[in-house]
């Protein structure tokens, strides 16, 4: 069992042969995943250029082999990043005359001129979607795609994006009224054992594990409580209303959540992601080895168990399994068991 937040493999559905049911994916879904891929775990492997914040050049974003027999164009690209429903991408465009030569941005090379640093403070400030905005603006009167760059803006994997340098904003216990009130972890019924097992959340491959901030336990309880066994076959789940949630999976079925304050004060790091996802790269514990190789085995950084606050399973309507250190109800085996759906079927 991977991160809950890690791309889903290839594959049929969750009912085996049913999969073969599925429609293929979108043109659109096919393009976004392809750049997921790219700017968050195989761009180093696919010798493409990427500095320390995750920035690549869109001209050899476009060069990359797999959008190449895609044909895909720089329109579409533009497209990905102005509809991504979680905002997975940001956008910046280096107009020429920004050069101090007066030279084009060359594709080989990450240019450093005064556009990007206007941009990337723009971003640092919280205004990245301004910069994204302003760019996917730009390409109404400059096509040309060595003018601009595109980076996730989460979920990467390459050890040489350095997101907490600029990427990311720093959640401090000195600035509070920054601190999200919610901070909600996704899962799956097969990996809440192994991550209690472990003592807590791993980034498992990636550089940060993910939180979302809804939705709210008391919109989750008032959900199950209220019986809301048409939208939870909708597959939508019990709280999300069938709403997009940026960190989170639609079909996560146990949903951990965080004290922030109580973890930060532990030590604990944790970020926000310019759409809006909390992240954490974790920190080091001594925790149990030898629980699988699920989301909780023992591998990197951990985010402690101590720091979880309440746990609800909301597929089954179950609640509350955990608060506060106390195991209020166990996960029925037949639920366990099942594995990792995002492991059978195809995916965001």
């Amino acid at each position: 069992m991977a991160d809950t937040n890690q791309p889903k493999e290839k594959g049929g559905g969750r009912g085996g042969g049913r999969g073969r049911d599925r429609k293929p994916p979108s043109r659109e879904v096919t393009v976004s995943k392809a750049l997921s891929l790219l700017l968050r775990h195989a761009a180093e492997r696919e010798g493409l250029k990427i500095d320390s914040q995750g920035y690549a050049n869109v001209a050899d974003v476009l060069a990359w082999q797999k959008l190449k027999s895609l044909k895909v164009t720089f329109a579409e690209i533009i497209s990905a990043v102005d509809t991504s429903d979680k905002k997975r991408f940001a956008l910046l465009y280096l107009p020429p005359s920004s050069n101090a030569t007066g030279e084009t941005p060359s594709s080989s090379r990450t240019p450093e001129n005064k556009a990007k640093a206007e941009a990337e403070a723009e971003a640092e400030a919280g205004q990245d979607e301004n910069a994204t905005a302003k760019a996917i603006a730009s390409f109404k009167t400059d096509q040309k795609p060595t003018h601009y760059l595109i980076r996730a803006t989460q979920g990467h994997s390459i050890k040489s994006v350095e997101a907490e340098s600029g990427l990311l904003e720093k959640l401090t216990l000195d600035n509070p009224d920054k601190l999200p009130d919610t901070v909600v972890h996704g899962t799956y019924h097969s990996t809440w054992p192994l991550i209690l097992a472990s003592g807590g959340l791993r980034t498992m491959g990636r550089n940060h594990a993910h939180f979302a901030t809804g939705p709210a336990v008391q919109d989750v309880l008032g959900a199950i409580d209220s019986s809301a066994a048409k939208e939870k076959e909708a597959g939508s789940g019990a709280g999300s209303h069938g709403k997009v949630i940026s960190g989170m999976r639609q079909d996560a079925a146990v949903l951990i959540y965080l004290d922030i304050r109580k973890a930060l004060a532990g030590g604990c790091p944790f970020w926000r992601s310019e759409n809006g996802v909390i992240l954490s790269a974790g920190m080091e514990v001594d925790t149990p080895a030898g629980s699988g190789d699920g989301e909780g085995a023992a591998k990197g950084k951990v985010i402690p168990v101590e720091y979880f606050d309440v746990v609800i399973e909301r597929r089954k309507g179950m609640g509350k399994i955990w608060e506060r250190g106390e195991v209020l109800q166990t996960l029925p085996e037949e639920l366990t068991r099942k594995g990792n759906p995002k492991r059978r079927g195809g995916g965001k």
